[in-house]
């Protein structure tokens, strides 16, 4: 039990980490620029950042072939990758997005690689700590790690960066970070618990998987179900600077009160999760609800006068939707999982979830100009409705 709870801390611990370079680049630096007066379609163009965390899957099969097992199977890879995260931070005090536009380009780039490669070797920790009827409790330990990395990274930091300025903010952050790196050099502690361990024999494999029916099914419904929301989300931002939002609400209501009703969310469906033929029931009320909150944007969007209390409450409940969304699919991933390399599995299916968000975040500048914000998210309510009956089924045939 000790050892059990020290492991859901630890998660936590490891997802906060590597959530807070993926959301200072995709969630604070686009409301920043577009404050600064960028285009919608460079806006849009920055989900051209999530790369890395898309093509992670390139690299997986490194995480479960070579590692230092007197180190640790995953510390030998989580110690180093967050070192790296805590560097980029550190060199990113010197630069201003709108000033040093490719040497910050770069920086974070290099960053999100490493942050790709540590939430690689979250996921497969994940799986390997934990008995399959607690998955549910580590998905939540992640959820709660990225809210919080979501706050810090997204809302807090753009409350920090109007007040203090960008230096002031990223050294902020290069700090937690660096303090989060000397924690998990001390609390990991590995013990594999898996019975299918990596045949040495077999060298892991993007192949592999593909062999797989049952993940094929899987990789199906991760390119389906995350569809719609790279496109509705994408232009979430600057949907609410142009509606007069101010920097600063912004990141308070998605930073405090978006994590604290994440995580109240995230932790209520935990609790329903360990019979695993409820899930796909779920995930079709999650996509019901998500549905709702896409349609309802419609209203503020054609009407210019609308509350802006009643647009953060959508904000407000589709982050909750969504942080319960990631606690259904991740285990029903790891539920499902059934080979010996776990780092290169969960790499394809989270990279495929990865590809369709960025694909559709990358578009929806375009779409967004030319169909407005209205036509945005009908589009994105309509893919919403039929990605999640269609999941609904698909989950049905999954064994």
């Amino acid at each position: 039990m000790k050892n059990y709870r020290r492991n859901l801390l630890v998660i936590g611990v490891l997802s906060f980490s590597n959530s807070i370079p993926l959301y200072l680049a995709t969630f604070a630096l686009p409301g920043i620029l577009r404050k600064s007066g960028a285009s919608l379609v460079m806006v849009g163009l920055l989900g051209g950042l999530m790369l890395p965390w898309a093509l992670k899957f390139l690299w997986a099969p490194l995480l479960d072939k070579f590692y230092n097992q007197k180190l640790g199977k995953r510390k030998c890879w989580l110690i180093p990758s967050q070192f790296m995260i805590a560097f980029c931070l550190l060199l990113l005090i010197f630069g201003i997005p709108k000033d040093n536009g490719w040497f910050c380009f770069t920086l974070i780039i290099v960053m999100l690689l490493a942050a790709a490669t540590h939430y690689l070797a979250s996921s497969a920790f994940i799986c390997e700590q934990l008995p399959s009827d607690k998955i549910s409790y580590g998905n939540y330990a992640l959820v709660i790690g990225t809210a919080l990395g979501s706050f810090t990274g997204g809302g807090l930091f753009m409350i920090l960066y109007v007040n203090y300025g960008w230096a002031l903010s990223i050294l902020f952050e290069f700090i937690l970070v660096s303090i989060l790196l000397g924690a998990l050099a001390v609390l990991i502690q590995e013990n594999s618990l898996l019975a299918n361990e990596i045949d040495k024999t077999k060298s892991p494999s993007v192949l592999n998987f593909i062999k797989n029916l049952g993940n094929r099914k899987l990789l199906y419904l991760c390119l389906t179900y995350r569809g719609c929301e790279g496109l509705v989300m994408g232009m979430q931002q600057p949907f609410l600077i142009d509606k007069g939002i101010s920097l600063s609400i912004i990141g308070s209501v998605m930073g405090i009160s978006g994590v604290t009703v994440n995580l109240f969310a995230a932790g209520v469906i935990s609790r329903f999760l360990t019979n695993s033929s409820s899930h796909r029931y779920w995930l079709l009320l999650l996509g019901l609800l998500r549905t709702i909150c896409y349609s309802a944007f419609v209203l503020p969007s054609i009407f210019g006068n609308f509350a802006t209390s009643f647009i953060l409450v959508i904000v407000v409940i589709n982050m909750a939707c969504r942080a319960m969304e990631m606690v259904v699919l991740y285990t029903i991933f790891m539920h499902n999982l059934k080979s010996g390399q776990v780092a290169t599995d969960m790499a394809i299916l989270l990279c495929a979830e990865i590809i369709i968000y960025s694909i559709g975040m990358m578009s929806s500048g375009f779409v967004a100009r030319y169909c407005g914000y209205s036509g945005l998210f009908l589009i994105g309510a309509s893919l919403s409705l039929i990605t999640s009956y269609n999941s609904f089924r698909l989950l049905k045939t999954i064994k």
